[in-house]
């Protein structure tokens, strides 16, 4: 059964961030109750611009007045628009990088991968408008971080599919081979399913179709990860 473990999961991702160059590694500046709830207005007021304007449209003054707040308010609390994006994209990411193969132990069995796998596209669909604001915006903007960014989100999913491959294999659950080669290729596949079948449609998939497809996602990984034909 996939384990959905938040914890240390906003370190993980603020460690990405600042590996991709796109968040000071300064702790955030402490506000009263009124400045967090400001602060989550203009969040929420953001996603909502974001997701429905993209990334390379929405400006400072739409998120403002969404949120009901003066320009002034904004820069209180963020930099530019770029720091409160990252704001927008931080529960997706976090709840994606709590679920993965790493979640699953030292377990190859069929009914494990399905449940990890499931778990994520769930995850991914309850995200699916941001998560692909991040990949207009790594297209957009090669040159401003997103780039880094999405590809350093993307490289932790495949190193850590690697390390548990190897876990694997030294428990002596999968035979040896090559496996940054396995990794790179079940985050390839995961990666487009995701993209393809939950972010791209205009619609959210229903739960039972997003259920389909981790069952076929994770016989697919059972199959390339254990060999079997079966």
């Amino acid at each position: 059964m996939a384990e959905v473990d938040s914890s240390g999961e906003r370190g993980v991702i603020s460690a990405l961030f600042n590996s991709a160059g796109l968040e000071d590694e300064q702790p955030a500046k402490r506000t009263n109750k009124r400045g967090q709830q400001t602060r989550e207005r203009l969040i929420q007021a953001a996603a909502d611009c974001f997701t429905e304007y993209g990334y390379t449209r929405t400006r400072v003054s739409d998120v403002v007045r969404r949120a009901g707040n003066a320009q002034g308010n904004f820069y209180r609390h963020f930099s530019s628009l770029d720091d409160v994006f990252l704001e927008v994209l931080r529960p997706g990411l976090e709840e994606l990088s709590a679920v993965s193969p790493k979640r699953s132990g030292d377990s190859a069995e069929l009914s494990s991968l399905i449940d990890t796998n499931t778990s994520y596209l769930h995850s991914y669909a309850r995200h699916r408008h941001i998560l692909r604001l991040l990949r207009e915006a790594a297209a957009s903007s090669p040159n401003d971080g997103f780039q880094a960014l999405w590809l350093t989100v993307r490289g932790d999913f495949v190193a850590r599919t690697y390390r548990w491959l190897v876990r694997l294999e030294a428990a002596g659950k999968i035979d040896s081979g090559d496996h940054e080669l396995l990794a790179e290729t079940l985050g390839c596949l995961t990666e487009q399913l995701a993209y393809i079948h939950v972010g791209l449609p205009a619609v959210t998939p229903r739960p039972e179709r997003i259920d389909e497809l981790g069952k076929a996602l994770g016989e697919a990984w059972y199959k390339l990860v254990t060999g079997s034909a079966g």
